[in-house]
């Protein structure tokens, strides 16, 4: 039990969100159908026998109950046909593992991917006033990778780069891209896809360019990035900068400055966490290729154990002025991008797992994943249990429980 809430408490919860076939608003799944009527589909119309909208439909709802691969999605339609039935024409049937892999492998991701951010937005009623943080990051499914042998060359895994979206909780738009150097050109591409206008841009240090800066001024948004050992003579240039006597100027008020701490207990560990701000920036030489450059940064991580500390120090360069608040904040949820989103699809979703060759088949089915984890996120806080226990449920007793989950996130 956590937060006092008991079992009962939550199965009361979880009652008055319990509802019948009949009493289920079809509407939103409906609306969901219609405009996935307007994907690209280049098969010949007269041998379409499966519908494209009936496949994506189905594996999206599959996903949601516990399904990750073609089969245990094919496998599932089938014993739930009827089901289906109810709001779904269903013609032709129910598709085979791999026609689901064929039918993915034509839609085109962009497309997709808008209709599927809309749908989530609309069906969770998602509407967030404060300042967004936009965090862009990587990801390697290697369960797509393949080494070279005698009848093949070597294939390489599928890498998507993603921009989540904090606020929201969920991602915004995402690049296939070939390998992990190829972030930093992608970025102003991702960038021009979402409504950055008023957000902070985060990423790490790798994608830390003038071009990419560049975008996010360009798209009205700020940024506060990371700068590591691909700008050696920058980052060399911060370390003699934030000296011990310059962050002691910094934490009196003083280098027009902001300064906060916080401290948390992890295990037998005590970290503290120590953010340094200054517009104090006139001094470095190539300030003004850096565009809206308006401070540095310095994040100070103490870790205290059995007596013995580790310093940690990582250096940043951002666009807002002096704002200790939302500097800080921008930091600590960068990380969000990986622990709320990559690693729910790698744990939760078994992504990492899956040895689908064809990349645009496996994209479009992890954008479909991203959208099942995005919906059972907004559900969370309603079943009170891990993701991962929200989808067993759903396996279990599906035709109870996906009624009720999306009960819960349409109210």
């Amino acid at each position: 039990m956590t937060t006092g809430i008991t079992r009962k408490m939550i199965r009361d919860r979880l009652k008055k969100f319990e509802i019948s076939i009949n009493d289920f608003d079809k509407n939103a799944i409906i609306e969901f159908k219609e405009s996935l009527k307007s994907l690209y589909d280049s098969r010949q119309k007269g041998k379409r026998v499966y519908k494209i909208w009936d496949i994506v439909i189905t594996a999206f709802i599959a996903i949601l109950a516990n399904q990750n691969t073609w089969e245990e999605i094919h496998d599932f339609v089938e014993i739930k046909y009827d089901f289906f039935r109810q709001f779904l024409k269903m013609t032709g049937g129910v598709a085979s593992a791999k026609t689901y892999e064929r039918v993915f492998a034509i839609i085109r991701p962009q497309e997709f991917e808008d209709i599927c951010v809309l749908f989530c937005k609309n069906i969770t009623k998602l509407f967030k006033s404060k300042r967004d943080i936009l965090s862009i990051d990587g990801k390697t499914d290697n369960g797509s990778k393949r080494n070279e042998n005698e009848l093949r060359e070597a294939i390489k895994s599928l890498n998507i780069l993603n921009i989540y979206s904090n606020n929201y909780q969920m991602c915004l738009a995402s690049e296939m891209i070939d390998d992990k150097t190829n972030e930093i050109t992608t970025i102003p591409t991702i960038l021009n896809r979402v409504n950055a206008k008023g957000a902070i841009v985060t990423w790490d240090a790798l994608n830390t360019q003038k071009e990419n800066v560049k975008a996010v001024i360009d798209a009205k948004a700020d940024y506060v990035v990371a700068l590591k050992a691909n700008h050696p003579s920058f980052l060399s240039d911060l370390e003699l900068y934030f000296d011990d006597d310059k962050l002691d100027m910094i934490k009196a008020g003083c280098l027009k400055s902001a300064y906060t701490i916080s401290t948390e207990k992890a295990n037998s560990n005590v970290i503290t966490y120590e953010y340094f701000q200054t517009e104090d920036i006139n001094w470095f030489l190539d300030s003004s290729s850096w565009p809206s450059l308006h401070s540095f940064g310095l994040v100070r991580k103490t870790i205290e154990h059995n007596g013995k500390k580790t310093i940690e120090k990582r250096y940043y360069i951002s666009s807002l002025f002096n704002d200790i608040a939302s500097f800080s904040k921008a930091i600590r949820n960068h990380w969000n991008v990986e622990n709320k989103l990559h690693w729910q699809l790698d744990y939760t979703f078994a992504s990492d797992k899956n040895t689908t060759l064809n990349k645009n088949a496996l994209f479009n089915l992890q954008i479909t994943k991203k959208l099942a984890l995005s919906i059972i996120k907004n559900a969370q806080d309603v079943y009170h249990c891990s993701l991962s226990s929200i989808r067993n449920l759903l396996a279990i007793n599906f035709e109870k429980e996906i009624l009720r989950l999306f009960n819960i996130v349409t109210h």
